[in-house]
Parts: C-alpha cells; structure tokens; sequence
C-alpha cells in the first residue's frame, strides 16, 4: 500500500531525526561522564591516559562531526535533504501541477 507524500510527513520525520540527535547526545553525555570518573579515580597512568586520548580524539568527533554536528553531519544532511523536499516537490511541484490539472488549457 503505498502512501502520499505530506508535509506533515516531512515534518515528523524531521522530529525523528531531531529526536535520534537528543538521544545520541545524552548517550554520549553517559559515556563521558563514565570515561572522566573511571580516568580520574580508578584508572590511572599512561594507560588511562591513552584510553582517554583515544575517546577524546577518536571517539568524540565521530560522534560529533559525523552524527550530531548540525551543519555538516549525516542527520544534518537528512534534514537539509527532507527541507529540499518539502520545498522543492510539496511547496513548488505540487502546486503547480494542481494549477495545470484545474486549467489545463
């Protein structure tokens, strides 16, 4: 069964995407804060220092740059290209054609 397109639709799945970005941030606040209590206290030396290397350069901008950054991550590229969408083909298309099919003249 197929489904017509909406705004409303684009819309929800903005939200989606806006809801996924929250989720993967406190996510992220979670393991941070774990990582700083378990280098802090229990884990110590060069060891602990590397660990905390890695999550800092490795891990953090991973989940920054490619995921949550709102101008140049992937889920800014799905709501920029839900944008294009709703602008391009709902707001300008669809519009257009209901001109034509009314005056077809």
């Amino acid at each position: 069964m197929s489904t017509i397109l909406t705004s409303a639709i684009v819309e929800e799945a903005k939200s989606s995407v806006e809801t996924y970005v929250g989720e993967a941030n406190n996510l992220y606040e979670e393991l941070s804060n774990a990582i700083r209590t378990l280098t802090s206290a229990d884990f110590m030396g060069d060891a602990a220092d590397g660990y905390n290397e890695f999550f800092n350069s490795k891990v953090t901008p991973a989940l920054q740059e490619n995921l949550t950054d709102p101008s140049a991550s992937l889920t800014a590229s799905i709501k920029s290209m839900l944008d294009s969408i709703k602008t391009q083909l709902l707001d300008t298309v669809d519009p257009q054609l209901g001109s034509a099919n009314r005056d077809p003249s």
